[in-house]
C-alpha cells in the first residue's frame, strides 16, 4: 500500500527554505484570555421548509442532547423551528451535558427517557449491534430524498451491516486557520480548494516563513495543531481512506504499526523538536490563535466561534502528505432514535427534520458544524458576507475529502488512541514504534473479543457495548479457560 509513497513526500523537503531567524531562547507565556462575545448573526433567511402532514394533536415527542454551546445553540433553533412547523405537537427537551460521550451511551443502556437523541458518532456502531437504536433504512428510503444531501449524512454512521441507526446532519471537519495579516506580512498566498492544496514540503515551507523571533524571544509561532490531526494525516500519507489505512482487510487485525504510519510521525514530531515551527498543545486551546502567536492553527470547523472578531482570518484545506488529494476528518453530529420508544414514527418525524433547510441553516448560522444540505452551503446562512472567513471554499468542499472513521468493535479504541494519547509520540516522550506496537495490541484484542472480520458485517449482528477493561479481562479469562482446555486429556 505504501508504493505510491515517494522519497520527497516523507523525507526533508528538498526545496530552498527562507532564511530562519535565530532559535529563541526564551519562550513567550501566552496568557490566557476571556473570549470576546461574538457578533450578532446576520437575519437568518426566511425560505420556508416543505410543508409537513401534522402530526396528531397531543403527540409528545422527548429529546435528549449535549453539545458545545454553538452546538447547544444550533440544536435549540431546530427544535424551535419544528415546533413552529408542528404546533399541536409538545416537545419535552432536555440539553445536558452530562450526557456528552459515554453520558449518553450509559444513559441509552440504562434505558433513558427519551425518544430521539443526540449521540457521539463513534458510539454508532456499538449501539447499533447492541440493538439500543430503532433501525431507520425502511424510514430513509420512503421518506428521504438525498439529491439535496451530502452522501454522508447516510453513510457516515451505519451499523455492522450498513445498516441506517443514526442522521448525520452534520460535520467538524479539520482544516487550516490562518491569521490573513501574518500570511499577507510574509507573502504566502494559501489555497482555497482542495484539489490544489498545500503538499506537505509547501506547508512547512509556509510554517517557517511565519516563525518570527525578534531578540531571543518568539513572537509568533508558524503552526499548532490539535492531536488528531495526526489521523487525517497518517491516512493522507497512506494513500488511502477510511479503515483501509488502519486496518487489515478482513478488519481481524489492527495495521497502525506501519513504516508509513512511522514516517509520518517522526516528520510530524520532528516539527517541534528539530525546526521549531509549532507551538505545541495537548487540548483544544484558543489562547495562541487568539493572542496572534500563531499564524497557522490546525482545529475542526466548529473552533470559529471561539475565534475573536477583530481577528482577520481564513481557512484553508489541510496539506497533502502523497501526490494526491489530502484527506480529512468530518467529526458528526448524530441523531437516532431510541428503540425503546413508544412512538417511533413520530420520533423519526423529529429526527429527520433536523435534516431540513431551516435545521441546516441553524448549523450553518452558529458554526456549529458544516451542514449536509448542498443548497444551504450556497445560502447566506453558510457563506454570510458579514462575518469571517469570508470565503468558506475549503468547509463546504470538505465532505468529499473526508476521512471516514473505522466502524468496527475496535473503533472506540482506536478512537481514543489517536486522540490526544498520541501527543506523548509528537513530543518524543514515547518512541513511534514502541506506541504503533501497543495501539495495534489494544485495538486487535478488540476485535479478537468479538472474533470480528468483514464476515460478520452483517444486518443482525449482535452485540453488548463493550465495557473496556472489564470486557478485556473477560477476554484474557476466556483464552486461559480455551487453553487449559487444550491441554486436557
Amino acid at each position: 500500500m505504501a508504493a505510491g509513497i515517494t522519497g520527497c513526500d516523507l523525507g526533508p523537503a528538498d526545496t530552498e527554505l527562507p532564511p530562519l531567524t535565530p532559535l529563541p531562547v526564551e519562550v513567550v507565556s501566552v496568557p490566557r484570555y476571556t473570549p470576546t462575545p461574538s457578533p450578532t448573526p446576520s437575519a437568518p433567511t426566511t425560505l420556508a421548509a416543505a410543508e409537513a402532514t401534522p402530526l396528531p394533536a397531543g403527540t409528545t415527542i422527548r429529546f435528549a442532547g449535549w453539545g458545545t454551546p454553538a452546538e447547544l445553540d444550533a440544536l435549540r433553533q431546530a427544535l424551535a423551528a419544528f415546533e413552529q412547523a408542528q404546533p399541536e405537537v409538545e416537545l419535552d427537551v432536555r440539553l445536558d451535558n452530562a450526557l456528552a460521550g459515554e453520558g449518553m451511551r450509559a444513559g441509552l443502556v440504562d434505558g433513558i427517557d427519551a425518544d430521539v437523541v443526540r449521540l457521539a458518532a463513534d458510539d454508532v456502531f456499538d449501539l447499533t449491534a447492541g440493538g439500543y437504536l430503532a433501525p431507520l433504512d425502511e424510514f430513509v428510503a420512503r421518506e428521504v430524498v438525498l439529491d439535496d444531501l451530502a452522501p454522508a449524512a447516510i453513510e457516515a454512521r451505519t451499523g455492522p451491516g450498513g445498516e441506517i441507526a443514526a442522521l448525520s446532519i452534520g460535520a467538524a471537519y479539520l482544516g487550516v486557520f490562518y491569521n490573513e495579516a501574518h500570511l499577507a506580512s510574509a507573502g504566502v498566498e494559501p489555497p482555497s480548494s482542495w484539489d490544489d492544496s498545500w503538499s506537505i514540503a509547501e506547508f512547512e515551507f509556509a510554517a517557517r516563513r511565519l516563525t518570527v523571533a525578534d531578540d531571543d524571544r518568539v513572537d509568533r509561532y508558524g503552526l499548532a495543531a490539535v492531536p488528531w490531526v495526526t489521523r487525517a494525516a497518517m491516512a493522507s500519507a497512506a494513500g488511502l481512506g477510511g479503515a483501509d489505512a488502519f486496518f487489515a482487510p478482513d478488519q481481524t487485525r489492527s495495521t497502525m504499526q506501519s513504516a508509513v504510519h512511522a514516517r509520518t510521525l517522526e516528520r510530524m514530531a520532528r516539527w517541534r523538536s528539530q525546526s521549531q515551527i509549532e507551538l505545541g498543545i495537548e487540548e483544544r486551546f484558543g489562547t495562541p490563535f487568539n493572542g496572534g502567536q500563531v499564524a497557522l492553527y490546525v482545529d475542526a470547523s466548529d473552533f470559529s466561534p471561539l475565534v475573536r472578531p477583530m481577528i482577520p482570518w481564513g481557512v484553508a484545506p489541510l496539506p497533502a502528505w502523497t501526490d494526491g488529494f489530502p484527506v480529512t476528518e468530518g467529526v458528526e453530529i448524530c441523531v437516532g432514535v431510541n428503540s425503546a420508544s413508544e412512538e417511533l414514527e413520530p420520533a423519526w418525524r423529529l429526527a429527520q427534520f433536523f435534516l431540513e433547510p431551516e435545521a441546516q441553516r441553524a448549523l450553518a448560522r452558529t458554526g456549529a458544524a458544516v451542514p449536509f444540505r448542498r443548497s444551504v452551503l450556497r445560502e447566506p446562512a453558510f457563506r454570510d458576507p458579514n462575518r469571517l472567513p469570508a470565503d468558506r471554499t475549503a468547509w463546504s468542499g470538505a465532505v468529499a475529502h473526508d476521512l471516514q472513521t473505522p466502524s468496527n468493535p475496535g473503533s472506540k479504541a482506536w478512537h481514543v488512541l489517536t486522540g490526544v494519547p498520541i501527543e506523548a509520540v509528537r513530543r518524543g516522550v514515547v518512541e513511534v514504534e514502541a506506541y504503533l506496537e501497543q495501539a495495534d495490541q489494544l485495538i486487535t484484542r478488540q476485535l479478537e473479543a468479538h472474533e470480528w472480520s468483514v464476515a460478520k458485517d452483517v444486518s443482525g449482528y449482535r452485540r453488548p457495548p463493550s465495557l473496556g477493561n472489564v470486557m478485556l479481562r473477560e477476554f484474557d479469562e476466556r483464552r486461559e479457560q480455551e487453553r487449559r482446555s487444550g491441554r486436557a486429556p
